[in-house]
């Protein structure tokens, strides 16, 4: 009886575990209903191990040339447990790059925000400071799922790569969206917003790529002011040409006091010539 009862256990804990991991049709997902306890912390532990097998393996010889095979055996499992975990390699490289997604999302977002709530002419450079700091922290928890993103982010966006050309093609839409809002509230030059994000995104990898590389661009933590100094002194717009902007045109009418005619001036001070030589 007692062994009958454990059976039963045995196959009902296997069930429910499957039916956690499993959809209803049959094909596996990472959104399907997480297990709880002792499951979900080895799910966990499988998952990481999967993980860090690929992404090392991804670093060392590009997405698309590393296999499912390499993967599970980096992570010491067997092939039928990452098709428990994800539904292909696509899926395992969507699960590496979406916490950075969102992070660089909800950094867009905030920066798009304070923006739009900024005065004309107000201080453009906070809303950029604050941005190019939530990014230096996403590069910093993130290092290298980071560097895959610069590796592969410029390839072709088909086959396992597409989530991180997905993610490239965000960051430029993200920012085309801030400087049409910079520009939208007389913050920025005319530029266009495209180009100057594309000019922007450009240079910002390349410094984080050769930060990576080990050449000494500086400070990290003083990189954000850096570089958001050196962007806007570029298209910021002249402090100038927003004050006569919003300053009011007075026109002079006829008769009124103004300016006089530089012939009229002459007049006058011949005639106070005239005057003083007659006294003597």
């Amino acid at each position: 009886m007692l062994g009958l009862v454990s059976s039963s256990k045995v196959t009902e804990e296997s069930r429910t575990d499957t039916e956690a991991e499993i959809e209803i049709d049959g094909e596996p997902s990472r959104a399907s209903r997480p297990p709880s306890g002792k499951r979900a912390e080895n799910r966990r532990m499988r998952t990481e191990a999967l993980q860090r097998a690929a992404l090392g393996l991804f670093l060392q010889y590009g997405v698309e040339a590393v296999t499912i095979d390499q993967i599970v055996d980096g992570a010491r499992t067997a092939k039928g447990s990452f098709y428990r975990y994800f539904r292909d390699k696509t899926d395992l490289v969507a699960s590496l790059v979406d916490p950075l997604r969102e992070e660089v999302r909800a950094a867009i977002d905030r920066c798009a925000s304070t923006l739009a709530a900024t005065a004309r002419g107000g201080d453009v450079a906070k809303p950029y400071e604050s941005l190019a700091q939530d990014l230096i922290r996403s590069v910093l928890q993130h290092p290298d799922v980071v560097r895959l993103y610069l590796h592969e982010s410029r390839g072709p966006k088909n086959g396992a790569r597409a989530p991180i050309v997905e993610l490239a093609e965000d960051v430029l839409e993200g920012a085309t969206r801030l400087s049409n809002v910079a520009h939208e509230r007389g913050l920025v030059r005319g530029l266009v917003g495209r180009l100057s994000a594309i000019v922007v995104v450009g240079a910002s990898e390349l410094i984080i790529a050769r930060l990576f590389a080990g050449d000494d661009v500086g400070p990290v933590l003083e990189m954000p002011g850096e570089l958001v100094s050196l962007v806007l002194d570029g298209v910021r717009a002249p402090r100038t040409a927003v004050l006569a902007e919003a300053a009011p045109k007075v026109r002079a009418s006829p008769g009124s006091s103004g300016a006089k005619p530089a012939g009229a001036k002459a007049k006058k001070a011949r005639g106070v010539t005239k005057r003083s030589v007659r006294r003597r």
